[in-house]
C-alpha cells in the first residue's frame, strides 16, 4: 500500500484527473516527466479503472519517464510520448562537465524541471531527454553548462546509443522508524543525529527536491540523495524483524 505525503496530493489530484479524462473521451492523456515514484503513484492511479498506463523516457530503461494513460483496449506500441533528445559534445580541453552542471545550467533558464528527464553522459557526450515543448528553448538559449560553453543539437530518438542501466551498490540494513533522519544516517554511514543537520540545511533531496523536515517518512522507490555524497533509491521494504524493526533495501548509485 502506497502511502502518500502532502506535498504529493497536488500531484495525485492532478493523475486523477487525466485518468477521469482518458475514461470520458477515450484520448490518451500524458503527464510530465516523472521520478520512480511518481510513476509508482500513476500505476496505483489506473486501479480498477477500464484505463492503462505506459512509460517512456526517450530510450529503454529510462529512469524518470514520461507517463501516458490510455483507454485499455488500444496498444501502447502506438502512443506519441512527445519526448525530445539534445546531444552536446564536449571536445577535449573542454573541462569537467557533471550531471549537475548540465541540470543546474538547463534549470537556469526557467524550465520546470519536470519538464526535463533523464540526462545521460557517456564519455565526451551527453544526452538530454525533454519534453518536445521545450526543446526549442534549449536549443535557442541554452549555451554553457557549468563553465563550458556549449552548442546543443537535438538527434532523433533513433539515434541515441544504447545507455547503460545506473549500477546499484545494494545493502539491507535495518530501522526502527522510517524517518529520513534515519534513513540518511544507515544509508550515508553517520549517526543519527549528525544527519539532521544536513537535513535541515538542504543539502538533503527527496526525489530531486530539497526536504528539511527530518521526520518525512521514506518509502518504495524513494531517491535519497546527500549534496557530496551521492544518490540512492529505497528498493524494497521487507518486513520486520523479532524487535519491530523494518528491513528495508537501497541502492546507492556508483
Amino acid at each position: 500500500m502506497v502511502h502518500y505525503r502532502s506535498e504529493e496530493r497536488p500531484l495525485l489530484k492532478r493523475l486523477h484527473d487525466l485518468v477521469a479524462r482518458v475514461e470520458k473521451t477515450g484520448r490518451p492523456a500524458l503527464t510530465e516527466f516523472l521520478t520512480p515514484r511518481e510513476r509508482r503513484m500513476a500505476e496505483g492511479a489506473v486501479k480498477n479503472t477500464a484505463v492503462a498506463f505506459a512509460g517512456f523516457g526517450g530510450y529503454t530503461g529510462a529512469e524518470r519517464v514520461r507517463g501516458c494513460f490510455y483507454d485499455a483496449g488500444d496498444t501502447p506500441l502506438q502512443l506519441n510520448y512527445q519526448v525530445a533528445c539534445l546531444r552536446v559534445t564536449f571536445w577535449s580541453g573542454d573541462g569537467f562537465v557533471r550531471h549537475g552542471d548540465v541540470l543546474g545550467s538547463l534549470i537556469g533558464l526557467g524550465i520546470e524541471r519536470d519538464r526535463v528527464g533523464d540526462i545521460a553522459i557517456l564519455d565526451s557526450d551527453a544526452y538530454i531527454f525533454c519534453t518536445e515543448t521545450v526543446a526549442p528553448i534549449f536549443l535557442g538559449q541554452w549555451t554553457k553548462a557549468g563553465r563550458v560553453t556549449i552548442v546543443p543539437r537535438q538527434i532523433e530518438l533513433s539515434q541515441v546509443p544504447d545507455i547503460p542501466a545506473p549500477k546499484l551498490d545494494e545493502k539491507v540494513f535495518t530501522l526502527q522508524s522510517l524517518r529520513l533522519d534515519a534513513y540518511v544516517a544507515h544509508a550515508f554511514g553517520m549517526s543519527r543525529a549528525k544527519a539532521i543537520e544536513p537535513i535541515e540545511t538542504g543539502k538533503v533531496a527527496l526525489n530531486f527536491s530539497p526536504c528539511t523536515n527530518p521526520s518525512t517518512e521514506i518509502d518504495v522507490e524513494d531517491i535519497i540523495s546527500l549534496r557530496g555524497s551521492g544518490r540512492t533509491r529505497v528498493l524494497s521494504l521487507e518486513g520486520e524483524s523479532r524487535s519491530g524493526r523494518t528491513f528495508i533495501r537501497i541502492g546507492r548509485y556508483v
